[in-house]
């Protein structure tokens, strides 16, 4: 036992010192940005994640860095994949519909009503928030069902039957919405166009002609992936993927220009 005790301690030990240099890296970072040293803040929260893993924060700050250097594109990223991590925080979805608002890209109609609405309200909370919902639905569940077993009164049986069945349909709903706000974070079906400009073609391929170009889409227009395919015609294998824009633009874009949330 004695052995286990002092194995646990030099454990500890030497992990102290990785800690220390972690918290260190975010202090100098937090200073470099509050400096106005954008990009040397932005090193230090990447090299930070490389330790420290990721979390909404370091990419919400992530996000602030690159905005603040211009790059649109980069922000955009940063504050999508934060919203993965905590979808409700309204901080970063002012922060993304503030850059959105600046990029050259409008989009038109996506997807349907009801999908649209479906996916808004899933992104209300993460998977963890609408798991913890529905766990405490049922437990509601499991009190209004002893409520409807082990009491006699009239009144109070009918509020476990049907207060029972209503936390339980709702438990049910809060799980779907749980399974859907996990795939959404999971999911690597959205990317962010990273260069100046891209030209999408009809087929995958670069254009050859004015008739093979589809449309122009610029730095931090957000694509949904639909297909994607490894062009036969280039002398070094090219990764093309079959993107949709909005209801309206669907084209094939070179995965060199995009990078996927």
């Amino acid at each position: 036992m004695t052995k286990i005790y002092t194995a646990i301690i030099l454990m500890v030990i030497a992990l102290l010192p990785q800690a220390a240099h972690s918290a260190e890296l975010d202090e100098r970072a937090d200073s470099a940005y509050m400096e106005g040293k954008y990009d040397e803040a932005a090193q230090l929260y990447e090299e930070y994640m490389k330790t420290e893993g990721t979390s909404w924060q370091l990419y919400y700050n992530l996000g602030n860095c690159h905005y603040r250097l211009g790059k649109s594109a980069q922000a955009v990223i940063d504050y999508e994949r934060a919203l993965r991590l905590d979808p409700g925080n309204k901080e970063i979805q002012d922060n993304l519909a503030l850059v959105n608002s600046k990029l050259v890209d409008k989009k038109g109609y996506e997807g349907s009503f009801l999908s649209r609405t479906f996916e808004d309200i899933t992104n209300i909370m993460s998977s963890n928030g609408w798991a913890w919902i529905a766990f405490s639905l049922f437990v509601m569940t499991i009190v209004a069902a002893a409520l409807y077993i082990f009491f006699n009164g009239v009144a109070v049986r009918k509020i476990g039957f049907f207060g029972g069945g209503a936390t339980l349909v709702l438990s049910v709903i809060a799980i779907v919405f749980a399974i859907n706000a996990n795939a959404i974070s999971r999911s690597r079906s959205t990317a962010i166009v990273k260069v100046p400009s891209a030209i999408l073609s009809t087929s995958p391929r670069a254009p050859q002609s004015r008739s093979e170009e589809a449309m122009l889409l610029h730095e931090g227009a957000k694509v949904v992936i639909v297909d994607s395919i490894s062009s036969p015609t280039d002398s070094i294998k090219t990764m093309w993927y079959d993107v949709m824009f909005d209801n309206d633009h669907r084209a094939w874009i070179n995965s060199s220009e995009v990078e996927i949330i």
